[in-house]
């Protein structure tokens, strides 16, 4: 006899789409403002960004390399049926597969976020011409945003 019970609990499965919903809206939100805004962001800010990038992209990957085996598992837990008179395990297989191909495409933004980053922490801000010839030390932005 095979279980029938969910790979994990209903409440957990809701936590992490709550989870998502919660952060695919705060990027949008904040795309948006920055996108309103006529200033570009300083480079220690970018490079604070590209920092939690690297961490989402990571969450992401595990994500899907989390649900791999229990999607995999599908045909042997459940009794499934398609609507496209396809053998349900041949979309259980596709699924899978894609699942590993968003998860390497998403381990390639996450090396792409580190370069980013590295690229970035070489870059320090300088206060404008007129306030050096004034003996102004001028703070940097060196260190913000780590």
């Amino acid at each position: 006899m095979s279980d029938t019970r969910p790979p994990s609990s209903p409440s957990t499965a809701s936590t992490i789409t709550a989870a998502l919903d919660k952060a695919t809206r705060a990027v949008y939100q904040a795309v948006r403002e920055r996108g309103e805004s006529d200033r570009p962001p300083l480079p220690g800010a970018v490079r604070a960004g590209t920092w939690q990038l690297i961490h989402l992209l990571g969450a992401l990957g595990e994500l899907a390399a989390t649900l791999a085996p229990h999607v995999g598992s599908y045909p042997q837990r459940y009794r499934l049926h398609t609507d496209d008179d396809t053998n349900p395990a041949q979309h259980v297989a596709h699924a899978c597969r894609e699942l590993a191909a968003l998860r390497h495409a998403l381990e390639k933004g996450q090396r792409a976020a580190r370069e980013i980053h590295t690229a970035l922490s070489h870059l320090n801000t300088l206060p404008p011409p007129d306030h050096r010839e004034s003996g102004s030390a001028g703070n940097t932005e060196r260190d913000e945003g780590r």
